[in-house]
């Protein structure tokens, strides 16, 4: 394995060590990838256990609630569906981050390249659906929303990481300190 991995061989190591090792491929290790590469500079690597675009984002139906569409919406009522819909469950903060990050978000996804579902005028085609009082929700080619944003950040990935390990698994971290230092990892070749 490459990438700054340690290995058996140590004629497969990468000289140049990253800065980041992300761990798995679904949208949460593809964006952080991303945003580490292109917003802090860092060299990262990706190591997942299948393919990069085979991760459960792709199974992902629904759209993404955000506010995007300006008046009447507005993010204190995202805020106020999100806690009624959750009945008392949802922890209030947390809620706050994700109606005032999510647009961002949704535009940073743009950005790399997903294309969202837009009307005649390039408008978002926003929906209203269970829990929301006005349409946000924005959909990528109807149903296939998860597989829009799992491409868009799978090429980002491609451009940007100094290392991509598929089929590999991780199984241990190398930690100094209380400061993990690396991944012990196998692939198909053991």
């Amino acid at each position: 394995m490459t990438g700054g991995l340690p290995t058996s061989d140590p004629d497969d190591l990468d000289p140049a060590p990253l800065d980041l090792l992300v761990l798995g491929s679904g949208v949460a290790g593809l964006s952080a990838a991303v945003r580490a590469a292109e917003v802090h500079g860092m060299r990262v690597g990706v190591l997942t256990k299948g393919e990069l675009h085979q991760a459960t984002t792709r199974w992902a139906q629904g759209g993404v609630a955000a506010v995007l569409g300006g008046d009447p919406d507005s993010t204190d009522l995202h805020l106020a569906d999100t806690l009624a819909a959750g009945a008392g469950l949802c922890d209030a903060d947390a809620v706050r981050v994700l109606v005032d990050e999510g647009p961002g978000r949704v535009n940073e996804l743009i950005a790399l390249g997903a294309i969202f579902d837009v009307d005649e005028h390039g408008e978002f085609q926003l929906a209203r659906e269970g829990g929301h009082s006005l349409p946000r929700i924005v959909h990528a080619g109807g149903a296939a929303t998860g597989v829009e944003i799992e491409r868009a950040l799978v090429e980002a990935v491609n451009r940007t990481a100094a290392a991509v390990h598929e089929s590999a698994f991780a199984v241990d971290l190398l930690v100094e300190h209380g400061r993990c230092r690396g991944v012990r990892a196998i692939d198909a070749s053991g």
